[in-house]
């Protein structure tokens, strides 16, 4: 009997010192943590009696945050937010995040596209009861039209559209069309054509967005352009970019400050999400036509959302 073991028992013991030699995996080196103090709004500050919130998160050599980020209540250094970032200042949420009461109940939790909520996104009251949502679209700005002269002309060759929102927008769907003079004419119905699409809960936003688009959309243009514009736009919350807009001959400087940047595109409906508490955008168009006038024709329509 004690033959049979001879063999396994001395393979075993002449493996030992190989496998002790073998190399460790290299410890994977992060850079530190760091530690920002916010106040109430939070504003980041350094005084501490104005104290009310603390990130603690890491950063590669460029300053992008790497891994998960915290946020805590301070000085209890309750956890208030977890999740990933990417970005900061202004913060963008990615990927499964969840926020907490100070009391301890959670707050929400669900899913962020480049700080967009989806569809799984659910919140709660600080007594533990669910946060329902009700959801309807609205006219914020009627059909409107307007002359956009010509760039070498002696009138102005661009135009600002003013958009203001009602309180509690999560989304807009706009339709812009721009086409130069001599073009079929454009017809199409305001925006109070999707006033129908309605829905409840908080998830239920960017399905009620691309519904709302969808059906823009099938409204159409009695006449397609038939040749494209020689137009350029932006979209901004920013009234000094728009102002920029006005004073550079249609620039502006910092495109971040823009939801969104067109070049000679004839004809758009798009859904767009928004930043909670815009109240206002501003549509700017610029006709980089020499010789030939534009028309430009804007509807918009706000997702407006009532949580209770």
């Amino acid at each position: 009997m004690t033959k049979r073991y001879v063999l396994p028992i001395l393979f075993l013991l002449a493996s030992l010192p190989v496998l002790a030699q073998r190399p460790k995996p290299a410890a994977v080196s992060l850079p530190p943590a760091d530690t920002v103090y916010f106040d109430r709004d939070w504003e980041r500050t350094e005084t501490l009696e104005e104290v009310a919130y603390a990130r603690i998160a890491r950063h590669d050599a460029a300053g992008k945050t790497i891994g998960t980020v915290r946020d805590y209540y301070y000085p209890s250094w309750k956890k208030q937010w977890e999740g990933k970032m990417a970005s900061e200042n202004p913060d963008k949420p990615t990927g499964l995040c969840c926020g907490w009461h100070e009391n301890g109940q959670v707050s929400f939790r669900g899913t962020y596209v480049n700080g967009v909520q989806q569809a799984d996104f659910r919140s709660w009251h600080d007594d533990g009861r669910e946060i329902k949502c009700s959801s309807v679209m609205q006219d914020a700005l009627p059909l409107s039209n307007a002359t956009i002269h010509c760039s070498n002309c002696m009138h102005s060759s661009r135009k600002v559209f003013t958009v203001d929102l009602p309180v509690g927008t999560v989304g807009i769907v706009y339709k812009l069309d721009v086409r130069d003079e001599g073009q079929p004419p454009i017809s199409w119905s305001t925006a109070l054509a999707v006033a129908a699409v309605a829905g409840s809960g908080g998830a239920a936003a960017p399905a009620l967005l691309s519904t709302a688009a969808s059906a823009l959309t099938k409204q159409g243009n009695n006449a397609p352009p038939t040749v494209s514009t020689k137009c350029h736009w932006y979209i901004t919350p920013d009234e000094n970019a728009a102002q920029q807009f006005l004073a550079t001959k249609g620039t502006i400087s910092r495109d971040k400050l823009c939801f969104r940047a067109a070049e000679n595109t004839p004809q758009e409906t798009r859904p767009m999400a928004l930043p909670a508490g815009t109240r206002r955008l501003y549509v700017c168009v610029n006709n980089d036509n020499y010789t030939t006038d534009a028309t430009a024709t804007l509807s918009v329509s706000a997702l407006v959302q009532d949580c209770k």
